[in-house]
């Protein structure tokens, strides 16, 4: 939710990373890229890089410390719940977390490294911004602990904590993409959801159900346009802002082009309601069936059950992402985190202790996942019933067990690196100017990619 413009709603998103829901808008509307912080330069002489592991010690009741633990509240009291467990594991482990919003943690951290001390032993770090911290040598090199856990843990998640083949945290959410739709839209349009295979069949179902019902397809504003979309679908499609060498390809690569015309024919053919993500008038369409669909991640259903649309138990449901061609991906990412230990910690032994029981414990992951519906990255907890119960609020659709699938099968792609927030913050209005029909799709994309180049020296 936006700072500058309150929602006249109880603040729901209290004490939840508000850097993955709003990412361009509360890094924009907090000047977090113009806070005066340390350089990069500056930055990287302070790490000085991050000493490697040795072999790990053999942990026990014995092993002892007094850890800090950095983050935001939700992601704290998730991590919590387990504690209980832990401390009777370790009981010679103390704990002390400080819980501050994204921005602050972010802010603290870097201060703390450009310093040389002060770093917390622990901190949740999102995935859209752990590897600059990667690439500055501020994470401790953990890769002889996590081995054990690198086919364990869906694919994708190990690409931005890794450098030259040594790994640097620990995987914890994915944010697997699906299609969340409303039954009572699409009946009353007389859509069938099995005829929506493709990106095509999706357009197709759109003006149907427009011009059947007077309802929008999806949410997408013109002028306070977050760009989140466009990554979803890029991702979807394996590629991004960057290609595998980090040379910039917004204007390079024919996808990104199709895809951003894709959206566009939605804004052109009125099939896109303009409307401000997490915002009263938002909220209003998804509770009240003003819009039939919904592309977002496993959390978003949180965020129906609790306070946009408590009421509309049975009218949501959730599918699959459509296929750009037939046969092709049908899974996706929007954000996700991890735990990263510091280079500063003079206690990685315990500190990896913590880590590896939270995250890397199936009976863990799984009772943060039933407790807060975090989902787990740990491929050996979708095995657990749990993910084979229908849910009653989508209609007891198995949707657990459809996001496990999809968080096994999300693509690389070329969307989070160390530049993420710099390459974001560039390309958002750029998009907002085609969504206002001031410029063309293409002329759009080369002007981010020009800008991007510019700032971060990228080819």
């Amino acid at each position: 939710m936006s700072q500058d413009e309150p929602s006249s709603r109880k603040d729901p998103f209290a004490g939840w990373p508000e850097s993955r829901l709003t990412r361009r808008q509360m890094m924009q509307r907090l000047g977090i890229l113009a806070v005066t912080l340390p350089s990069a330069a500056a930055l990287l002489e302070a790490c000085g890089g991050a000493s490697e592991t040795s072999a790990p010690p053999t942990l026990s009741k014995d092993t002892k410390g007094s850890l800090t633990i950095w983050g935001w509240s939700a992601s704290l009291d998730a991590l919590k719940l387990v504690d209980g467990e832990f401390s009777a594991a370790y009981p010679n482990i103390t704990l002390t977390y400080v819980a501050k919003p994204p921005p602050d943690t972010y802010r603290n951290i870097q201060l703390a490294i450009a310093a040389g001390s002060g770093a917390p032993d622990i901190s949740v770090v999102e995935d859209s911004h752990v590897s600059q911290y990667v690439q500055l040598g501020a994470l401790a090199d953990i890769t002889s602990w996590v081995k054990p856990y690198v086919s364990r843990i869906v694919p994708y998640k190990w690409t931005w904590i890794q450098k030259s083949n040594r790994y640097y945290a620990m995987p914890w959410d994915p944010g697997p993409v699906g299609m969340f739709y409303r039954r009572d839209v699409f009946q009353q349009a007389g859509v069938d959801l099995t005829s929506i295979q493709t990106w095509d069949d999706f357009y197709q179902a759109a003006k149907t159900i427009k011009a059947k019902t007077g309802t929008f397809m999806w949410q997408q504003a013109k002028a306070r346009n977050d760009g989140r979309l466009f990554e979803t679908l890029l991702w979807q499609r394996g590629t991004g802002y960057i290609d595998s060498k980090g040379n910039v390809i917004l204007d390079k690569d024919p996808k990104v082009l199709d895809t951003l015309e894709y959206i566009g024919r939605f804004w052109t053919d009125g099939l896109a309601a303009d409307q401000e993500p997490w915002t009263d008038p938002w909220y209003k369409a998804q509770a009240g069936g003003g819009t039939a669909t919904v592309i977002d991640a496993v959390w978003m259903g949180t965020f129906f059950k609790s306070f946009i649309a408590p009421k509309a138990t049975g009218s949501w449901g959730v599918a699959l992402l459509p296929a750009w061609q037939t046969g092709g991906s049908r899974a996706s990412n929007d954000g996700g985190s991890v735990l990263a230990i510091f280079d500063q910690s003079q206690q990685k032994d315990a500190a990896w202790a913590y880590v590896q029981f939270h995250l890397g414990r199936d009976q863990s992951q799984l009772h943060i996942y039933e407790k807060t519906d975090i989902f787990p990255s740990l491929k050996t907890s979708f095995q657990d019933p749990f993910f084979q119960e229908g849910d009653p609020y989508f209609g007891d659709e198995k949707v657990r067990s459809m996001f496990a699938d999809i968080a096994a099968k999300i693509p690389d792609a070329g969307i989070y690196s160390k530049d993420y927030q710099t390459m974001s913050n560039l390309l958002t209005p750029e998009i907002q100017k085609f969504a206002l029909g001031q410029q063309s799709a293409q002329h759009a994309l080369a002007n981010a990619a020009n800008l991007i180049r510019e700032k971060t020296h990228r080819s």
